[in-house]
């Protein structure tokens, strides 16, 4: 089966720490281009952190002008500066979640950011290297029929029953609720039916280096965990890479793979 698409996380896979494409990055992007393979980045985080990398026009060039935010429950549209939200929280999570008294969170509704306290914001800011004014502290006033994509929680209980997936992320000892189901492999597969009537996963390889990452590594045709890949995602890969990932994209064979 030739590779059609290929599906790539962006924080460790494609740029790193300092929100600096890898080198070679953007050539090795190029050249699957030019063998027909045609590159989609799969990202968790929210559009406004996405259209914060005004500095990667060149990278985002080089890969599909729909990019899936938000673990893929939301799709970004950079060239049109269109988000759509295909998948939310239910309309009473961030309600159930504030009557709490204790509750210190930032939710991600539309892909913009409310917390309900500084200090929540100023945690949410450091943990995902965003400016601080990006974040309103608004969180309370949020309408009951805002898009919610993500829920960060600082502090406060997340009842058992919310309808959501709850997923533990390391700064802050926080917690993040999404909606039921999410995932990466599932939102690509999706994406790539309603975009390209691509019908599954066969003819897709996938590059990421993290435990989100897995399911999509698990699911496509081809999989490959850069060198410096998490040890989950290293082991779900079909490929562990003992160079740069540079090097992987410019030797890609897509009919041989």
């Amino acid at each position: 089966m030739t590779i059609r698409y290929a599906a790539l996380d962006l924080d460790g896979t494609l740029i790193d720490e300092a929100d600096q494409p890898y080198d070679g990055i953007v050539g090795g992007l190029g050249a699957l281009r030019a063998r027909g393979v045609l590159p989609i980045v799969v990202t968790g985080r929210a559009a406004r952190s996405v259209r914060n990398l005004v500095h990667l026009d060149e990278l985002f060039g080089q890969v599909d002008d729909a990019v899936l935010v938000s673990e893929g429950n939301s799709r970004l549209d950079r060239r049109a500066n269109r988000l759509d939200c295909l998948r939310t929280c239910p309309p009473e999570a961030l309600a159930r979640l504030l009557a709490d008294p204790a509750a210190d969170l930032v939710a991600e509704s539309s892909g913009e950011f409310h917390a309900t306290t500084a200090r929540a914001a100023a945690q949410f800011a450091m943990a995902y290297r965003l400016p601080r004014r990006q974040i309103g502290i608004n969180a309370r006033a949020l309408s009951t029929r805002a898009r919610l994509t993500a829920i960060t929680v600082f502090r406060g209980e997340i009842p058992a029953d919310l309808g959501c997936a709850v997923e533990p992320i390391g700064p802050f000892g926080a917690r993040v609720v999404r909606p039921s189901g999410t995932g990466k492999a599932a939102a690509l597969a999706r994406h790539l039916r309603e975009r390209f009537g691509e019908p599954d996963l066969s003819r897709t390889l996938a590059v990421g280096d993290g435990a989100s990452d897995v399911p999509m590594l698990s699911a496509c045709a081809v999989s490959a965990a850069p060198e410096r890949a998490d040890r989950v995602a290293a082991a779900a890969a079909t490929h562990h890479l003992r160079g740069d990932l540079a090097a992987f994209l410019n030797d890609f064979r897509p009919e041989g793979s």
